[in-house]
């Protein structure tokens, strides 16, 4: 069974991004939590985080090799097939896992929210205004 191209882009960007951006680092659980994170921040598909586990789900159950597609830097090892198979449904789970019921897939603010007496403004407009 093949994957659509988009998943594709994203299986290979998130191995890419594993093997040199990681260090080569284990496919731990700490990196299945900084991945998930980072596919809320920072995504690499325009696609809804929703879909993008579903797009990670089905790379998992196609036949498809998967952690192939980039030879690692000289001295470092590669990821085994089954490591990488089992990295990525653990990071559609802590994906899905990050996501409300009613959420877009948008990411959270980041801390809790400024409590001061100014009122806020509301909308695009009156943030750029905010700003300058």
């Amino acid at each position: 069974m093949a994957v659509e191209p988009w998943v594709t882009c994203l299986v290979n960007g998130i191995l890419y991004n594993a093997m040199f951006h990681s260090d080569g680092s284990a496919l731990d659980d700490d990196l299945v939590g900084r991945y998930a994170v980072a596919l809320r921040v920072s995504p690499i598909s325009d696609e809804p985080l929703r879909r993008q586990a579903a797009g990670l789900r089905a790379a998992v159950a196609s036949d498809e090799v998967l952690a192939s597609t980039f030879e690692p830097y000289p001295g470092w090892r590669p990821y085994d097939e089954a490591e990488f198979r089992s990295f990525l449904t653990r990071l559609a789970d802590a994906v899905e896992q990050g996501i409300g019921p009613d959420d877009p897939g948008l990411p959270e603010p980041l801390g809790p929210p400024v409590q001061d007496s100014a009122p806020r403004p509301r909308g695009l407009r009156a943030l750029l205004r905010r700003l300058r």
